[in-house]
């Protein structure tokens, strides 16, 4: 770990003082370009995480308080150099443990100024706000509302920070590309309608699949680039822990749904149960999937049931495809 003393002000590139509204735009701006995704130099990792517990520290009222009258005052002799990190570190969760969240705040800034960027100070930053949190809901009425970053459940602390990092401006929608889509979708259903070419795969013929897969991407895309669905990466990116690791959601949703989207949407459930917040705008691209199968099955002939199995697949693999490709071009995405 680098030797530079902790100062979250000037890792974030703020001025003492600056508020969480300043602290949370600089978060934003230079997570963007910190992120080992985009940087891919050997430093990467350890410079986002002293970047993200800079964050997480201003964002804490009661530790930005106590950083800056220790910044006025720096003789204050409470400002002790902590030499056993192990042991320091024991010690300020024991605290927690024992309800003195005030004395683990103390312990966690003496910790942080010889030791920042280290992982373990993010977990015990995480720890903190989650006993104040507990401690919060005991004591009955709620507290006025602060704006930190809530806390995911069951240490998906990964999908709660890959949120706030992509989090698009709100923009205005362009409604017509929602409408160009619907008129897509209509022209893959009239297309296959006037089909008559012969049955190639579980029934269907390859003018049907292609029409499928197309009406599936094309309006995906337009409702994407539209504004209709939010970003892809804001609402499919986030990481799903497993025994094996971490993989993005949208890859579990794809597999799933390779067999059927009934099967995906299950899935997606039980993960935003337990895992992720959950997004009235994934059901509703769901539902869009399914209208649009429904409608194709119609035009093939009104043959219902492989609405649920093949041939809502075709339609749902090509629209998560279309909904990625769709948020490059949406209003107030960031690569714009």
């Amino acid at each position: 770990m680098s030797d530079e003393r902790f100062d979250p002000w000037r890792t974030l590139g703020i001025q003492v003082g600056a508020g969480p509204g300043e602290v949370r735009a600089a978060w934003r701006r230079l997570a963007r370009r910190m992120h080992p995704d985009v940087r891919r130099d050997a430093a990467a990792h350890e410079d986002f995480i002293r970047l993200r517990q800079a964050y997480q520290t201003l964002m804490d009222d009661e530790l930005r308080a106590r950083l800056e009258r220790r910044f006025l005052t720096p003789d204050d002799d409470s400002f002790a150099i902590i030499d056993d990190f192990e042991v320091t570190l024991g010690d300020a969760y024991e605290l927690l443990e024992r309800g003195y969240i005030d004395e683990a705040r103390a312990l966690y800034l003496d910790l942080a100024r010889d030791h920042a960027g280290d992982e373990r100070l993010l977990k015990l930053v995480e720890a903190i706000r989650r006993a104040e949190e507990r401690t919060a809901r005991m004591a009955g009425p709620a507290r006025p509302e602060v704006h930190t970053p809530r806390e995911p459940a069951r240490g998906a602390a990964s999908w709660e920070s890959y949120r706030e990092m992509w989090t698009p401006e709100a923009t205005p929608a362009r409604r017509w590309l929602g409408l160009l889509a619907c008129a897509v979708v209509a022209g893959c259903v009239m297309a296959v309608r006037a089909s008559d070419a012969p049955p190639t795969l579980q029934g269907f013929s390859t003018v049907e699949i292609g029409m499928a897969a197309l009406a599936g991407f094309l309006g995906a895309l337009l409702a994407a680039a539209g504004g209709l669905l939010r970003s892809f990466d804001f609402e499919l990116g986030g990481t799903v822990t497993d025994r094996g690791g971490e993989a993005p959601l949208w890859l579990y949703l794809g597999v799933a749904g390779l067999i059927s989207p009934a099967l995906a949407l299950i899935f997606y459930l039980v993960i935003a149960l337990f895992e992720a917040p959950l997004s009235w705008r994934v059901l509703a691209f769901f539902a869009g999937v399914y209208a649009t199968a429904a409608a194709l099955a119609w035009a093939h002939g009104g043959q219902m049931a492989e609405v649920l199995t093949f041939g809502a697949s075709v339609v749902f693999v090509p629209a998560l495809a279309g909904w990625a490709v769709g948020s490059i071009f949406r209003p107030g995405h960031w690569w714009e």
